[in-house]
């Protein structure tokens, strides 16, 4: 019977170390790589700007945490978000935030962001922001 118990115990203990050393670093990895913005919509004003996959990526690195834009766009009409550089970004937990996680990028507040079905969205619609829509 001690046996048994000790082993479940260990189990549990194995169980319990594995999620949280998980958890710090998914989101990290869930963003890494390049992506290409291909949407920018939202505002009061209604921006609803689209570009081509490849003339704006936003390569993050999670193991220096900046992001690289390189931003080909040259119509001054487009909202692109980001000219081209190198820009530090971390990924926050901020109290009262209508979601779990938000980003932050060279001192911003991005908003909320999502990955889903090989797009990452970031949103601060709720605040009457914009949404950014990045592809892999």
């Amino acid at each position: 019977m001690k046996k048994s118990i000790t082993i479940l115990v260990i189990l549990l203990a194995f169980l319990f170390v594995g999620c949280s050393s998980e958890s710090g670093s998914t989101s990290q990895n869930t963003i890494s790589g390049q992506w290409k913005l291909i949407g920018v919509n939202g505002t009061f004003a209604g921006i609803h700007d689209t570009f081509p996959e490849g003339m704006i990526t936003w390569d993050f690195n999670s193991l220096n945490q900046t992001v690289t834009v390189t931003n080909h766009n040259t119509d001054p009409n487009l909202f692109d978000v980001l000219e081209t550089g190198v820009y530090n970004y971390h990924l926050l937990n901020v109290p009262g935030a209508p979601c779990d996680e938000s980003i932050d990028i060279n001192g911003s507040v991005y908003g909320c962001y999502s990955v889903a079905n090989d797009s990452l969205v970031i949103d601060q619609s709720v605040a009457d922001g914009f949404a950014i829509i990045l592809k892999h």
